[in-house]
């Protein structure tokens, strides 16, 4: 529900306009500015409403102060002169509009709704000027795997809370489409998604983008930047693999989390925030934690509600499916032949380990159909070696009368840690997230197989 501050220093004209929006809005009165900051420091404030003349600080006065502190927050100005020089001094000062007493109440209506929509435009369009929103469709959302409907019923349920959501799972799970999917079934869903891809930025940078910075910040920093918290306003931000959270950012996200405020970069002033965080993380972070990489008290304040996404390995029921969607999504924009999959071609997609997830599914789909679709069918032959050589390679293992069953299982477990490790350049957590493990499960079978790694990552067996 959007929240107006009405400000006035006459008890008829704040009752009045709180009779006019109480029963659509969260409303909050204010006799005097001093009184309206609090309100304001304390709580997430979307429209106000402010009388010209007060006692302890002119209207025009605390307008440039809102303007400079919450430049999202459209101001109203109301008054009782009917004069022209304080309607132009207020729209000057940045006011989105001005009434006067005695009002009408639909006019006063229609113009706090066109004050609203104004603010959560500009907010989108922002947004998509500063490239951190992609359209993901939810409809693309396909699966029946028991494992993937249970995360999915979890997710439906917890769209009718504002809980923060830890959504975990492999690279190319779904993790965003899901996020987008938990945001479009909440209340919030006309506000904006904001996704922060932490990976993706430098933590020189990472601050400034999240909490946004004052003119003269910093060198170049020649105006005031709105950060993703600003962005959000009371929506969803979305925090792409939060395991990739320095130690420094990670300190600064909790105290948001836990006061629901923050400060932009060279700023003075509290900034509250609203919106709903959600988090998702390829990594085990209880093993992050154990490693001293997350912090303990950051992770239970993101677990709240835990989801967890199944890699396509453990879902290949669903398979067909997503072939069929990806054909069918693909099929029409680049106008191909091909309706299907032959039965083989199907039999070996099904009998891959999708290591990227529908991510290369989906691409692979995308690709066979560029490079093949002219045919009626895909056949085994138009689909990747990988995939092809990937599939056949689990039907090619021979009973050796001279090797037993440990000494087999062994020397494959030694081929898969050794090749995981020199892929991940002898990083152990890198090669542990390859292998679907933790790093240290992945050092316990290290030691037990006699492996280690070299300088350059290399893997060598012990003497």
């Amino acid at each position: 529900m959007k929240h107006i501050l009405i400000v006035d220093d006459e008890l008829g004209s704040r009752e009045s306009l709180k009779a006019i929006f109480s029963r659509d809005y969260k409303t909050s009165l204010a006799a005097s500015a001093a009184a309206a900051s609090k309100v304001m420091l304390e709580e997430k404030v979307d429209l106000i409403l402010l009388d010209v003349i007060m006692p302890d600080k002119d209207g025009l006065a605390f307008l440039k102060e809102v303007q400079n502190i919450h430049p999202d927050v459209p101001v109203i100005m109301v008054s009782a002169s009917t004069s022209v020089r304080p309607v132009v001094a207020a729209i000057r000062a940045g006011a989105y509009d001005f009434i006067t007493k005695p009002f009408d109440v639909d006019d006063v209506r229609r113009m706090a709704e066109r004050a609203l929509e104004s603010s959560s435009l500009r907010r989108r369009v922002e947004i998509l000027e500063t490239e951190v929103s992609r359209e993901y469709p939810v409809h693309e959302i396909v699966g029946e795997a028991p494992a993937f409907r249970k995360a999915i019923d979890d997710v439906r349920r917890a769209a009718h809370s504002d809980s923060t959501v830890l959504i975990g799972g492999e690279s190319g799970t779904g993790k965003e489409l899901v996020a987008r999917l938990l945001h479009s079934l909440n209340s919030r869903r006309d506000e904006p998604f904001v996704p922060v891809h932490c990976a993706a930025l430098p933590e020189s940078l990472m601050e400034s983008e999240l909490f946004g910075y004052e003119k003269g910040a910093f060198t170049h920093a020649d105006k005031r930047k709105l950060g993703r918290f600003d962005l959000a306003g009371s929506g969803t931000l979305f925090f792409d693999e939060v395991s990739e959270m320095s130690m420094t950012t990670q300190v600064k996200l909790l105290r948001v989390l836990q006061e629901r405020e923050y400060m932009r970069v060279g700023g003075t002033q509290v900034v509250r925030t609203n919106a709903r965080i959600v988090a998702a993380t390829a990594r085990d972070l209880r093993a992050e934690v154990a490693e001293k990489r997350f912090r303990d008290d950051l992770y239970y304040r993101l677990n709240v509600v835990p989801i967890r996404l199944p890699p396509l390995r453990e879902r290949t029921e669903d398979i067909p499916l997503l072939c069929g969607h990806f054909l069918e999504l693909f099929g029409g924009t680049l106008n191909v032949r091909a309706k299907s999959f032959a039965p083989r071609a199907m039999e070996l997609i099904c009998r891959y380990r999708w290591p990227g997830n529908i991510r290369e599914l989906r691409n692979i789909v995308e690709r066979v159909l560029v490079l093949h679709g002219h045919h009626d069918q895909i056949l085994p032959e138009h689909l990747p070696d990988e995939i092809r050589n990937g599939a056949a390679a689990g039907s090619s293992v021979r009973v050796d009368r001279n090797v037993s069953l440990e000494d087999a299982v062994n020397g494959f477990e030694r081929q898969l840690v050794e090749n995981a490790l020199a892929e991940a350049n002898g990083v152990q957590t890198r090669a542990a997230e390859l292998l679907g493990t933790t790093r240290r499960i992945l050092k316990y079978r290290m030691e037990k197989l006699g492996i280690a790694s070299n300088g350059n990552g290399t893997p060598t067996p012990e003497p």
